[in-house]
C-alpha cells in the first residue's frame, strides 16, 4: 500500500510537471499565513486478531455443562481467531488546511536558498474501511457427541471516519518550489465493530447459540510524518503534493457473550478485537496566502567606476638651443602652479625635450636643462620639489615628427603633466 501511495503522488507531480515548464519563474517569499482545500486517498492494512479476556467458566455449583471446558472446539476456535487476519483497503478523503510559514534568507537564488519554517493544521474526512473474515468449519461436539458445532464465524471491521494533524513543516524554497517535510500529532475518529458466532445443532442447552458482538467509537491520538512539494503560481495561490503516514497503534474491542441461554452469573465471559492502524495518505489541494509580501525590488545595478580625470598638460615652448623661459613660458607655468594648489597635493611630472637639429647628446643635456629651469620656477611659486619628478628625454617623442637636423618649434618644450 506504501509503495502505492508514494507511486500516485510521483505520478501525480509528474503529470503536473509539463504546465509548471511553461510558466515563468518569479520571486516568491513565503512568509504569511494561508487557507486551503485538498482531496486525495487514503489506505490501510489492519491486522484483526481476537483475544481472549477470560476462560469460559461453568456457572457457580452446576456441573460442568458439554461443550463450555476449557479444551475442546472452543479452545479450538480460540485458537484460530487470536492468530489473527490481515485486510488491506483503501477510499478517499477530503478536507482543508490552514497554516502559517515563515521565511528565512532571500527570495531568488542568487540571494541563497531561503528557509520556510511553518506549522499547519488540517482536518480531513474519510471513507476507509477495513474488513476481515474468517469462516471456520464445524465439527463433532468434544464434550457430548449430541451436539455438533455449526459454521462459526469471525467478522470485523474498522472505520475511519475522520483524520486531523498539527504539525510542523521545514521547507528549502527555490523560485516558486518549495520542497517541505513535516510532521507532528494526528488526531483519528475510528469506528469498530465485530461479530463472532460460536452455533450448535441442536441448540445447546445450557448456553444456546453463543455470539459475540462488539462496538466501539473512539478518538485515537498518534503520530504522523511525511512530506511534500508545493509551486506557487504567483503570490497569493499555490497548489501542494503531499503524502503522510499516521500511526494510530492498536485499538482493544470488548466482545461481550450474548446467549440465547442466559448462564448463571459469572459465567461466560469475552473477547477483545485487537486491531492495529497505520493509514498512509497522498492528497492534493491549493491555497490561497493572505498578505503576502511583493518580492523585493531587483537590486540595482552597480554603478560603473568614474573614468578617472584626465591629466592636465601644460606646455612651455623654448627658443632655438635656448634652455631660458620666455614671458609666455612664464604665464603657463603659473598656470601650472595654480592647478596645483587648488586640489589635493600630488606628485606631478616636468619633463623637457628638444627638437632633432642638434646631437642627441647635446640635445640630452639641453632638456634637463630646460626641466629643471621649470622645475625652479613652480618652485618659486610654491610647488614643493619633493613633488615633482624632473627629468629629460633629449630629442625623443617629438610632438610633430622629423628628420635630423629639422628645427621644430613645437618639439623644443617642457611638459608639466598633473594628474
Amino acid at each position: 500500500m506504501q509503495k502505492f501511495l508514494i507511486a500516485g503522488a510521483a505520478l501525480l507531480v509528474g503529470s503536473m510537471a509539463p504546465a509548471l515548464a511553461q510558466m515563468p519563474p518569479m520571486s516568491i517569499n513565503w512568509t504569511g499565513c494561508h487557507v486551503g482545500l485538498n482531496a486525495g486517498w487514503v489506505g490501510d492494512t489492519t491486522r484483526f486478531r481476537f483475544a481472549p479476556t477470560g476462560s469460559y467458566l461453568n456457572p457457580p455449583g452446576a456441573a460442568a455443562p458439554p461443550n463450555v471446558a476449557g479444551t475442546g472446539d472452543f479452545a479450538t476456535d480460540i485458537a484460530a481467531l487470536t492468530t489473527g487476519k490481515s485486510a488491506t483497503d483503501n477510499g478517499g478523503l477530503g478536507g482543508g488546511q490552514f497554516g502559517c510559514d515563515l521565511q528565512l534568507g532571500g527570495s531568488t537564488p542568487t540571494l541563497g536558498i531561503p528557509l520556510v519554517f511553518g506549522v499547519e493544521g488540517d482536518f480531513d474526512g474519510t471513507s476507509l474501511q477495513t474488513h476481515a473474515t474468517q469462516a471456520f468449519a464445524a465439527f463433532p461436539n468434544v464434550g457430548n457427541p449430541a451436539f455438533t458445532d455449526a459454521a462459526r464465524l469471525q467478522q470485523a471491521s474498522d472505520a475511519l471516519k475522520w483524520v486531523s494533524t498539527i504539525r510542523g513543516k521545514v521547507g528549502l524554497a527555490w523560485n516558486q518550489f518549495m520542497f517541505f517535510g513535516t510532521g507532528g500529532v494526528a488526531f483519528g475518529g475510528y469506528q469498530t465493530n465485530s461479530n463472532v458466532t460460536f452455533g450448535t445443532v441442536p441448540v445447546n442447552p445450557v448456553y444456546g447459540n453463543a455470539v459475540h458482538i462488539g462496538s466501539s467509537s473512539a478518538e485515537k491520538v498518534g503520530v504522523v510524518y511525511g512530506g511534500g512539494i508545493q509551486y506557487a503560481l504567483n503570490n497569493n495561490w499555490s497548489l501542494k503534493a503531499e503524502y503522510l503516514a499516521f500511526n494510530f497503534g492498536s485499538q482493544n474491542v470488548f466482545s461481550p457473550l450474548i446467549a440465547s441461554a442466559a448462564p448463571a452469573a459469572g459465567g461466560y465471559k469475552w473477547l477483545t478485537l485487537v486491531s492495529n492502524r497505520a493509514p498512509q495518505t497522498v492528497r492534493v489541494g491549493f491555497d490561497y496566502h493572505f498578505g503576502a509580501p511583493p518580492p523585493p525590488p531587483p537590486a540595482p545595478a552597480a554603478m560603473p567606476a568614474p573614468p578617472p580625470a584626465a591629466p592636465k598638460v601644460f606646455i612651455v615652448f623654448f627658443d632655438w638651443d635656448r634652455d631660458t623661459i620666455t614671458n609666455e613660458g612664464r604665464q603657463i607655468i603659473a598656470q601650472a602652479a595654480d592647478a596645483y594648489r587648488s586640489g589635493a597635493p600630488v606628485q606631478i611630472q616636468v619633463t623637457g625635450y628638444t627638437d632633432r637639429s642638434g646631437s642627441a647628446g647635446y640635445n640630452q643635456r639641453l632638456s634637463e636643462r630646460r626641466a629643471n629651469n621649470v622645475a625652479k620656477a613652480l618652485a618659486a611659486l610654491g610647488v614643493p620639489p619633493a613633488q615633482m619628478v624632473v627629468s629629460g628625454r633629449g630629442e625623443n617623442d617629438n610632438r610633430v615628427p622629423t628628420a635630423n637636423g629639422v628645427r621644430e618649434p613645437q618639439n623644443r618644450r617642457v611638459e608639466i603633466v598633473t594628474p
